[in-house]
């Protein structure tokens, strides 16, 4: 079974706590007997003023499954699945979309991706996996005797999140009869949001757009590497309070789509950062990351000020990052503060099969 939300220290859990946010780190946990190692725990709270959006991601991984075998070394790959053999797994238990999982590569030429299990039932020994486009075999993932590592984790929905408005799971957010009313959850989907709110009539999570007839919406994943928007319709401020295990090994997110797509990425910094700091520019960051003193010819990061999003380029004729529109200065020491996603928007398209990613650095120096 997956561990319960409302238990603390075994996964990113969400409480609606009427204190302001600070963000501190405790002691490593014990270690499990499916850990290969401890690592510290993380805790960070962020305020979402009344009437106000904050963009929002987790900079924690959650405690690994709580199901057997879920520290594991990879024995064969294909084009969308792992096996690992000797596996002891439960078929379809890490494949209900109620109820979801992802895998975190933690060695090898994968270390710190991140892929979603698919909702085709996995077998003993077998994972199938959401692989964004790409073909798994083709990303040099080490198999055999010395295959490459990995943890299976418990992902998170709308429900398991924010709450189902059930007895022993109330809801973190305001819910409403009417979108207007509700706090709105606003997930990225390439080229637009989408917007979901806790619709109070029906008991259940919705789109915006959706009717009463509409199916059920809390299943809607919260992808662990992508970041969300909330907007608070509350009269009062809503704190998010998240806790779960320092990464381990450096995150690597995917940036996929056609010329100027934008996703909106976690960077798993469990601490304050900076533009200086992520040096996206750097080659063993992001392959042929576009650095112009143009603008409008560079690659682009966004960070919500509360109000906006700012977006800065690398200028390499002046060898720092720079905000767009500014006369000049230096933003290298611009703060992205801990749990802010960022927004990436590469100029150039990205080949059909090429592993695109963005290596952010180690949580854990």
């Amino acid at each position: 079974m997956k561990t319960s939300r409302a238990l603390p220290m075994s996964r990113s859990t969400v409480l609606a706590i009427s204190v302001l946010g600070f963000a501190l780190f405790v002691p490593a946990l014990p270690s499990r007997a499916q850990e290969v190692k401890s690592r510290p725990v993380g805790f960070l709270t962020q305020t979402i003023p009344a009437g106000q959006t904050a963009s929002f991601s987790i900079p924690f991984d959650p405690d690994v499954s709580s199901r057997a075998d879920a520290v594991r070394r990879v024995s064969a790959v294909g084009a969308t699945y792992l096996d690992s053999e000797g596996a002891a797994w439960s078929p379809g238990a890490f494949s209900a979309p109620a109820s979801p999982y992802a895998v975190r590569f933690t060695s090898g030429q994968a270390s710190g991706r991140i892929f979603l299990v698919s909702s085709t039932a996995n077998t003993a020994s077998r994972l199938y996996l959401e692989t964004d486009g790409f073909d798994l075999s083709s990303l040099q993932i080490e198999s055999g005797a010395t295959g490459a590592s990995f943890e299976i984790l418990p992902a998170d929905t709308l429900a398991t999140f924010f709450g189902a408005n059930t007895p022993g799971d109330a809801l973190v957010v305001q819910g409403a009869a009417d979108a207007r009313a509700a706090d709105l959850v606003q997930l990225w989907a390439g080229s637009g949001w989408k917007r979901y709110y806790f619709n109070t009539l029906w008991n259940r999570w919705a789109l915006d757009s959706d009717t009463e007839v509409d199916a059920s919406r809390n299943n809607a994943l919260l992808r662990p590497d992508r970041g969300i928007m909330i907007t608070r319709r509350g009269d009062t401020p809503l704190v998010v309070a998240v806790v779960g295990r320092v990464l381990a090994v450096p995150h690597r997110a995917v940036q996929l789509g056609n010329e100027n797509l934008q996703s909106l990425l976690a960077t798993m910094q469990p601490g304050d950062t900076t533009l200086g700091s992520l040096a996206l520019q750097r080659s063993d960051r992001v392959a042929g990351w576009r650095s112009s003193s143009d603008p409008a010819q560079a690659d682009i990061l966004s960070v919500w000020s509360g109000a906006t999003w700012l977006s800065f380029f690398h200028n390499d004729s002046a060898g720092y990052w720079q905000r767009v529109g500014d006369s000049g200065s230096n933003r290298d020491e611009f703060v992205i503060r801990a749990g802010v996603p960022v927004f990436v928007q590469r100029r150039a398209s990205a080949t059909t099969g090429v592993d695109r990613t963005i290596a952010f650095p180690a949580a854990i120096p």
